[in-house]
């Protein structure tokens, strides 16, 4: 009984808190109602997106960046509004809201976009007609969608726009630049494919970029870009023999033989010894370019060990050891090489010319014998010979090997030139007029040619035949004053002076201070009674040689004879200056001013004969008629003294 009454009296208290409880739990709940429907500051708190399977969380004004073809859902719109009452998407040209319900390609949502382009799309988070928040949606390609694309376009031009097009939008994907090369190497843009790896390479060093950029520099070609491209291979991979073996090889044929060398000097030092023999060689060649005449024979030497049965190799070292002066170790490498290659004619040609140079004229003779021997015909061969009769002056000799070698060259110019000269040292020249006229059929404007056939003529009494090589010589050299004699005699013998003079005024052209050619004209001039223009002749002669008495005298008395008085006094007043003694010119100059003195006298002119009698008397008082001439005259000119 009593712990009954005890259980009753305590339930009566616990009630009243449970009330109070729930007053309060419903105050709470009106109030966060409240808070949920009337907020005054809406606001977002994310947006939870699925792209490929995967959910990401954007907090507004974040960017997503998604492919046109990569499906989209936006799985959650936070806000921290009551179940996001009077919350929207709003987008400008397309239905955003579709992502709210389904995975869905902005490919579908933009049907009429290029989705090859890049656009920036912002969706907006409206709380009825106030933007709570955004997100901004970058829409571009994603490198699959490039490569995929242009894979499926057949047109060259076309593909290689939208790759290089992927290529500024996407600059640092190695897929596209991948591609990008390949479609330049397809299309033989090799200098774009090489612009291009070289960005690539420059990026890092990678040996099978390099490797493709090689074949690249190879097929433009790029000599430089070659040579650039080993280098950098064999920096990453010194033990590459291949591309170390590549690189000489091209310095060699670029005349790069340092750089050459070094590579060689590299690359034998990693080799293994079996496989050295071509590069001792090919060092041996370079070092003698080189002139490191030393370490050519070095190598050479190397090789030889390797190889007995070159007979290069001992050609080689018997020039090299001639160059040092070692004759003997030269003469025992070239019979070395010899006696391997026993039917090699160039060979034994090239050591016969090397010991015609060295003087040894038997020996070489023995190897020139051996190469007729088996082809008569060899013109180099009696070339060969020819220099051992030349140097050994034998003219009957070489008169024979030119005969053979002109009857295996009919048309061979230098043979008939040189048998013409023999012919005519040697004093044959019916025969070298033979050789020389067929030469000058072809070589008309030779000088040397026809100056010998010149001599020829002359010597053969051939003088017709003289005389046209002459006047083709003075047209070949107009200065040379040795023709001119020749032609002057020739023509004068045929009295011929027309074209004499005609031949000697176009001499005076080329020179104009040629006395004999004056001297010609005078007597050319005198012999067609053209005394006047003889005259000039002498008065050029004389402005030249202004001493000679002589042509004065002859000047004087041609003077005289075309009654030039005047003139002819003036002459030997000249030469009586220059010689005063002269007694030919003081007669002939007194006998003149006598016939002046008498004309001047008959024509009345009494004042200038009286001048001309008183010079007489000054030349010559004893001079009776003069004397009595003068008194005479002085006592008309003056009759009151």
């Amino acid at each position: 009984m009593v712990q009954q009454k005890v259980r009753k009296r305590r339930s009566k208290r616990k009630a009243p808190w449970i009330v109070g409880l729930l007053f309060v739990a419903f105050l709470g709940a009106a109030w966060w109602l409240w808070n949920g429907i009337y907020n005054v500051s809406p606001r977002l708190d994310y947006l939870l997106i699925e792209k490929n399977e995967r959910q990401l969380k954007f907090l507004s004004g974040e960017t997503l960046h998604v492919s046109p073809h990569e499906p989209v859902k936006i799985l959650k719109v936070a806000t921290n509004i009551f179940f996001n009452r009077g919350v929207r998407l709003s987008a400008i040209g397309f239905d955003v809201n579709a992502l709210l319900y389904e995975r869905v390609t902005f490919a579908r949502l933009l049907p009429e976009r290029d989705i090859f382009k890049q656009y920036r799309i912002r969706v907006a988070v409206m709380h009825y007609d106030i933007e709570i928040g955004h997100l901004d949606i970058v829409l571009e390609p994603q490198v699959e969608d490039w490569l995929d694309k242009a894979n499926k376009i057949i047109d060259d031009g076309r593909r290689l726009n939208l790759l290089e097009k992927a290529l500024t939008l996407a600059p640092n994907d190695m897929r596209i630049k991948d591609r990008l090369v390949q479609e330049y190497r397809h299309q033989k843009k090799w200098k774009k494919a090489a612009s291009l790896l070289e960005e690539i390479v420059s990026e890092g060093p990678d040996q099978q970029v390099l490797y493709d950029l090689l074949k690249i520099y190879e097929a433009m070609p790029d000599r430089e870009g070659v040579v650039s491209t080993l280098k950098r291979i064999i920096k990453l991979n010194p033990d590459d023999l291949e591309m170390r073996l590549k690189l000489a090889s091209i310095l060699e044929s670029s005349g790069r033989i340092t750089g050459a060398i070094g590579e060689y000097e590299e690359l034998v030092k990693r080799m293994a010894m079996e496989d050295r023999l071509p590069v001792y060689k090919t060092l041996g060649y370079l070092y003698t370019e080189v002139g490191q005449i030393k370490k050519a024979i070095e190598n050479y030497l190397k090789a030889l060990e390797m190889d007995k049965n070159d007979p290069n190799l001992y050609y080689n070292l018997s020039y090299l050891y001639e160059k040092t002066g070692r004759r003997e170790r030269a003469d025992f490498f070239l019979a070395k090489a010899v006696s391997i290659k026993s039917d090699d004619l160039e060979s034994r040609l090239k050591l016969a010319e090397r010991l015609i140079q060295k003087g040894r004229y038997r020996d070489a003779e023995k190897y020139i014998s051996q190469v007729l021997k088996r082809n008569p015909n060899s013109v180099e061969a009696l070339l060969l010979r020819l220099k051992i009769t030349e140097r050994r002056k034998d003219k009957k000799a070489q008169k024979k090997v030119y005969k053979k070698i002109l009857a295996l060259d009919p048309k061979n110019d230098t043979v008939i030139y040189n048998l013409g000269v023999l012919e005519y040292e040697t004093g044959n020249l019916e025969a070298s007029r033979g050789y020389l006229e067929k030469f000058a059929k072809t070589h008309p404007k030779d000088y040397g040619t026809r100056a010998f056939l010149f001599d020829i003529y002359k010597r053969l009494k051939k003088d017709d035949l003289a005389y046209k090589e002459a006047r083709q010589l003075i047209r070949l050299r107009p200065k040379d004053p040795g023709l001119y004699g020749f032609v002057f005699d020739y023509l004068s013998s045929r009295n011929n002076h027309k074209e004499l003079i005609d031949v000697m005024q176009r001499g005076l052209r080329s020179n104009p201070k040629s006395i004999p050619l004056m001297e010609y004209l005078i007597v050319s001039f005198l012999k067609t009674g053209r005394e006047d223009l003889a005259i000039e002749q002498m008065k050029k002669i004389l402005a030249l040689r202004p001493k000679d008495t002589d042509l004065m005298l002859k000047m004087a008395r041609l003077q005289e004879k075309k009654d030039r008085i005047d003139d002819a006094i003036g002459t030997y007043e000249k030469i009586l200056s220059l010689s005063h003694s002269h007694k030919v010119a003081k007669s002939e100059y007194l006998r003149l001013l006598g016939l002046l003195a008498e004309r001047q006298e008959k024509e009345g002119n009494y004042k200038e004969a009286l001048k001309t009698y008183q010079k007489i008397l000054e030349i010559s008082p004893g001079n009776e008629k003069a004397g009595e001439a003068y008194l005479r005259l002085r006592l008309k000119v003056i009759p009151g003294d």
